[in-house]
């Protein structure tokens, strides 16, 4: 189970569906994978807060508490072709995102999201909504 930015973020701000999958997730026993794309965009909120020092130690406490997956050459691939798929379908997704995608299907995981722009992706990922 790969967690996607939107997920994290829900989750901290106490977003009840992202806490009822967080225990729904925990339930099930599954191992639950950071990757660091996500890494980025959490470190960059980080510069962007007003209080970044809290927002770092939140991001760190949170890094602890999870084995972080890095970006691997397979990942790459899947995500270079993902993304030259939605190009040619006249369709686009950031750069993160689509690395994201790339490394839940190289691995074969289910990317727990609520962002709406990884729907494009259902035939080609398992996604886990919450909201």
């Amino acid at each position: 189970m790969i967690l996607e930015t939107s997920f994290i973020l829900d989750l901290w701000d106490g977003t009840p569906e992202a806490v009822d999958k967080a225990r729904e997730i925990d339930s099930r026993g599954e191992p639950v994978y950071l990757p660091t794309p996500v890494l980025y965009e959490l470190w960059e909120g980080v510069a962007r807060s007003d209080r970044p020092r809290e927002e770092a130690a939140k991001v760190r406490d949170f890094i602890d508490g999870h084995d972080v997956l890095p970006f691997s050459d397979a990942d790459a691939r899947e995500a270079g072709l993902l993304s030259g798929r939605l190009s040619r379908a006249g369709r686009m997704m950031g750069t993160v995102d689509v690395q994201v995608a790339g490394m839940a299907r190289a691995r074969g995981q289910a990317l727990v999201t609520a962002d709406r722009r990884f729907r494009e992706l259902a035939d080609e990922i398992r996604l886990e909504r919450y909201s």
